[in-house]
């Protein structure tokens, strides 16, 4: 019992700290994001790019060493960021972020095994109505306060459907120490990447001419 208390005051020390790191980021962002965007900004690209990296891998080592992610640090550096260094930090950081993306994907495919894929399936469906029905709903509600018509809520609900980039970052968190979890999100990915164009495409398209 006490070895579970542990843990579950561990999660929820770890659970709270993340969420006063989060607000602690918006605080920041909102407050002082110039002058973060100042200390890091330079006309020389290079420079900048090596300023945003450093300060990048500073605060992910930050976040690593209080048992929290170091991508939740490097995401809360990107919160902070504003202004004119944002747009050109992501000008710069472009070319590496489609490479490091290309790698990420890589080690996704590395950590599930096929054969996991195939007992999740009936799991993964029942997720993926569920949340494609909540997307729906909510991309047509958006759409309808502005003023859009019934085709374009349709269209703007069903284009939600397919976006599953958050699953594929929880895969890369977790997926190594629970595999169960990774087939599952894979599982869920790939039906939602399938699915959701198909029903984009025929359930929200543009009406025909009139003949």
């Amino acid at each position: 019992m006490l070895a579970l208390r542990g843990s579950w005051l561990d999660a929820l020390g770890g659970t709270l700290a993340a969420i006063g790191a989060l607000l602690a980021a918006f605080a920041a962002s909102y407050y002082w994001g110039h002058h973060v965007g100042r200390l890091v900004a330079h006309p020389d690209s290079e420079q900048l790019l090596l300023r945003v990296l450093g300060i990048t891998l500073l605060v992910a080592a930050l976040a690593e060493s209080l048992h929290a992610s170091a991508a939740v640090g490097a995401f809360l550096v990107g919160l902070t960021l504003t202004g004119e260094t944002a747009d050109r930090a992501r000008k710069v950081l472009g070319p590496l972020r489609d490479l490091f993306a290309a790698i990420f994907f890589l080690a996704i495919g590395l950590s599930v095994s096929p054969k996991e894929l195939l007992p999740m399936l009936p799991v993964a469906v029942v997720l993926a109505a569920v949340t494609a029905a909540t997307k729906v709903l909510t991309g047509m509600y958006a759409a309808r306060r502005d003023g859009v018509a019934r085709r374009g809520q349709l269209r703007a609900g069903t284009a939600l459907i397919a976006r599953g980039e958050f699953s594929l970052i929880i895969i890369g968190l977790v997926g190594v120490s629970i595999p169960t979890v990774a087939a599952l999100a894979t599982s869920y990915v790939f039906i939602m990447a399938i699915v959701g164009p198909v029903v984009a495409r025929y359930t929200g398209g543009p009406l025909r001419a009139a003949a």
